[in-house]
């Protein structure tokens, strides 16, 4: 089994019509396929209902009574999107196939039945329970501070929104333990702002709730991005610290920080720091070949994972036997490549301390199964902020196409249950950071201002909170 989890895939679109092809008994049809496949396939429901309250099933059997009110094909493409959507995982979405050429009724249609657009009002700052704004601006004039406090979104508590009415698959799937609800990062619906021309925020402005018509203003951008998607191994002399950035698991940049870190063998190391920040994943191979460019002995770590569809799974797996979580009954199996153990490279510059590794709430899929990893070596320390997504270590997500539409979507058939404890439903999510580290405000204004580069040495050591707190770590 490949434990490599594909990044988020937009479907591509062939369709320009608007008009009606699907009769209300095929809309049905796939509608009844799609429920079927993802209740009996998904073993993820049951936990998220446990935490979360929420019953994706009968969310599910709700939303198939809208199609009731379809009237075209970009509607019923939408009631899909609204069910993917419901079920509160970023794997589980729209998918690219080679069927895509072939269907008749996808997301061109839907985009152009709600005027769908790109968001002017989406990124928010999100710090303990609270939502503070990026700034904004109309025309020449601020119309909204950075960090501002976001109190309502179209008149609708911002607790709210997000809870129900925020239908952007990739984003609205976090949980916050600590508060016991769910967040996101993004407050833009396509559907809400294109299909009522509405958008609006409340802000607290010098004290004072203030409503804006968020689609009049634009985000004012503050700095240059141009070292966020670089790849980097820099060692900083002053300190005897190797940097390594990975801006995202592209196994095709694997070999040159290789060789990048490589160049470092015998400079004398007093750490070694990976930042996978803002890395919304890609391939396993890419952490893993940097993890071998730099252990001087082998590293271990078990994988134990779960189906609710047994026929999904092959002949290669060991030691399967029934459980059940949160009443749903699962087949847990130990895959025969589960005990990995991860040699050190021909090349590798023999480092034997703590990697201490930066992360934040801007991470996703190979990434989180990366730190889902950390979770269980003494020898890999992760710093930072938890995403809130569901991760863990899990296959490549399954593909389906729905019989009359075409649509095609994918979803997750593993869950890893590694020293999961039904007791404490957050080792479902596999989100845990060893070491929990928020900015302050005065942080992000710097950070919002900076403009020579987030991820060069003079940022790190004056001005990046997680960075500072691992120097702190490793002084002592």
């Amino acid at each position: 089994m490949k434990l490599i989890i594909l990044p988020f895939i937009v479907i591509l679109t062939t369709s320009t019509t608007n008009a009606q092809s699907l009769t209300k008994q095929q809309m049905l049809e796939d509608y009844d396929q799609l429920y079927t496949t993802l209740t009996t396939k998904v073993p993820h429901f049951a936990v998220r209902k446990r935490v979360t309250g929420i019953d994706i099933p009968k969310e599910l059997r709700r939303i198939r009574h809208d199609i009731d009110t379809v009237t075209c094909d970009g509607g019923f493409y939408d009631v899909i999107f609204r069910a993917l959507a419901a079920c509160n995982d970023q794997h589980i979405s729209p998918n690219q196939t080679r069927d895509s050429v072939a269907m008749a009724h996808t997301k061109e249609a839907y985009q152009k039945y709600f005027r769908y657009g790109g968001s002017k009002a989406n990124k928010v700052y999100y710090i303990d329970g609270k939502y503070l704004t990026r700034g904004f601006q109309n025309k020449d004039t601020e119309v909204i501070p950075f960090f501002s406090e976001l109190t309502h979104v179209n008149g609708i508590p911002v607790d709210k929104y997000v809870a129900k009415y925020n239908r952007l698959v990739s984003d609205a799937t976090r949980w916050d333990f600590k508060h016991k609800k769910a967040w996101a990062s993004s407050l833009f619906d396509p559907r809400i702002i294109y299909k009522t021309d509405k958008f609006t925020w409340t802000v607290i402005i010098d004290g004072k709730p203030k409503t804006i018509d968020m689609t009049q203003v634009g985000y004012i951008f503050t700095r240059d991005i141009f070292d966020d998607f670089n790849f980097k191994a820099d060692y900083f002399q002053r300190d005897s610290t190797l940097y390594i950035r990975i801006p995202r698991m592209n196994i095709g940049q694997a070999e040159w920080l290789e060789n990048e870190i490589a160049s470092h063998k015998g400079k004398p190391l007093n750490r070694v720091i990976i930042d996978v920040r803002d890395n919304g994943g890609g391939n396993d191979m890419t952490w893993r070949c940097v993890l071998s460019a730099i252990i001087d002995r082998p590293l271990h770590w078990s994988i134990r994972q779960a189906v609710k569809d047994i026929s999904v799974l092959g002949d290669d797996y060991t030691d399967p036997r029934e459980i059940k979580v949160y009443g749903d009954r699962l087949t847990a199996f130990l895959d025969e490549d589960s005990e990995t153990t991860l040699q050190p490279s021909d090349r590798t510059i023999g480092y034997g301390g703590k990697i201490y590794v930066m992360t934040n709430e801007s991470i996703f899929s190979s990434t989180s199964a990366f730190i889902s990893v950390c979770q269980r070596s003494d020898r890999l320390v992760t710093v930072g902020q938890p995403s809130g997504y569901f991760v863990g270590i899990g296959g490549t997500p399954w593909g389906d196409i729905l019989r009359h539409s075409r649509i095609s979507y994918r979803y997750p058939v593993t869950l890893e249950i590694t020293d999961a404890d039904a007791a404490n439903p957050e080792t479902y999510y596999k989100d845990q950071v060893e070491i929990e580290v928020w900015p302050t405000i005065e942080d992000l204004r710097i950070q919002a201002y900076y403009n020579k580069g987030q991820h060069t040495e003079d940022f790190l050591y004056n001005h990046d909170w997680v960075f500072r707190r691992i120097l702190e770590e490793t002084k002592k």
